[in-house]
């Protein structure tokens, strides 16, 4: 004997909000369309420089090129440098997305990027239990220049002098 679907009525299936003019819930619907980019990035506010890239199961954040590198950089130092409670912090993927604030993960291959420019900045980039970390330390020389720093525009500054660019 074959069982056949239930049937749904207006107040349910996937319709369901829009018809109770809620609007479709956000998240659902085809990966691939093309607003769905386009409209997650515009719902979150993103540090600029990053962009939103869907995967089948997840969502990453790509940098856009060097210069979102150091601006995520920067961001990262001012937070760190402002929210510190010790001499010593361990930063990884997702601290990194944790303090700034971003819903995803940042790709490993942009990770990987912003890894080495801490490590050019004088940090030290160790092997975690679950990947990579960098450790802060509190009394670093560029830490020290970044709390004396009013906004993350200057942190980007003091960041491109610290490289020579």
């Amino acid at each position: 004997m074959e069982r056949s679907k239930p049937m749904q009525g207006p107040s349910q299936g996937e319709d369901a909000p829009a018809l109770l003019g809620w609007g479709k819930p956000a998240g659902f619907g085809l990966a691939g369309k093309a607003g769905d980019t386009a409209s997650s990035a515009s719902v979150v506010k993103l540090p600029s420089g990053l962009v939103v890239r869907r995967y089948r199961r997840f969502v990453a954040y790509r940098v856009a090129g060097f210069d979102g590198v150091i601006e995520l950089v920067a961001g990262l130092l001012f937070r760190v440098s402002r929210g510190s409670k010790g001499s010593v912090v361990y930063v990884n993927g997702r601290k990194i997305a944790a303090l700034l604030g971003l819903g995803g993960t940042i790709h490993p291959i942009d990770l990987s990027v912003v890894y080495a420019t801490m490590a050019r900045l004088g940090f030290e980039v160790v092997e975690a239990s679950r990947g990579k970390a960098v450790v802060v330390r509190t009394d670093h020389p560029l830490i020290e220049k970044i709390k004396a720093a009013k906004s993350v525009d200057e942190v980007v500054e003091i960041i491109k002098r610290y490289l020579g660019e």
